[in-house]
């Protein structure tokens, strides 16, 4: 009964937050017509655009994107749960990620489309940066999984035997760290000019891939 009540729940936050998603239509919708016919959907790390799509598919399209990979995102995190030990903490955080940045992005578009004066820039960086941080956060509160499985937490899986329990939460702590620690970086990176933007992405994700040959190490050596 617990564990059909807590299903349950979670296709119920599910719906409230694709509604979130899908309520930002409302927004575009009620500009549409003062909108031109393209508009920009990309710009540079110098807040310059360099990608346009017709208003119609930006009003109603980018919505329906976003839903699509929001079901993608949620689905990998309840089918993971429902195969290893859940992270409840973990899970709330990811169920809100897209929304959250599709109502940043999507009213950030809106706005410049319309003419007014937006910084493109420190919206993708805030976004970015506190995503990292949130993620980062709560990933040492994902439970060790059993030692057959191939997963480490919840949506992060490895192409190994996780055979240390105690490794692979070492590997969750540390990449978690990373995280917080890059997130952190690319928020102060918005005090200096847009390239050290570019360059403290470009060094959160090489740290992330440095973190998986470690994840190896620890999670296949069983510790005597």
């Amino acid at each position: 009964m617990e564990a059909s009540l807590m299903t349950k729940n979670k296709w119920w936050v599910l719906a409230l937050t694709s509604a979130v998603i899908l309520a930002t239509m409302l927004y575009g919708a009620s500009q549409y017509s003062a909108l031109p016919a393209t508009m920009v959907t990309h710009w540079g790390v110098d807040n310059q655009p360099n990608g346009w799509m017709p208003k119609a598919l930006v009003v109603y399209g980018l919505p329906l994107l976003m839903l699509g990979a929001h079901w993608l995102a949620v689905g990998t995190t309840y089918w993971a749960s429902s195969h290893g030990k859940s992270a409840p903490r973990f899970e709330r955080i990811t169920v809100w990620i897209i929304p959250v940045v599709t109502v940043v992005i999507y009213v950030a578009t809106i706005r410049y489309g319309l003419g007014q004066a937006v910084n493109i820039r420190l919206w993708a960086i805030a976004v970015v940066g506190a995503v990292f941080i949130a993620m980062g956060n709560y990933l040492p509160t994902v439970p060790a999984p059993a030692a057959h499985k191939g997963w480490i937490g919840i949506g992060y899986h490895v192409p190994w035997q996780v055979k240390n329990p105690a490794g692979a939460l070492k590997s969750m702590r540390v990449l978690g760290y990373v995280m917080v620690a890059g997130g952190v970086l690319m928020l102060a990176s918005l005090f200096f000019p847009p390239v050290v933007s570019v360059a403290a992405l470009v060094l959160v994700i090489a740290a992330m891939i440095v973190v998986m040959p470690l994840s190896y190490r620890w999670t296949t050596r069983i510790d005597r």
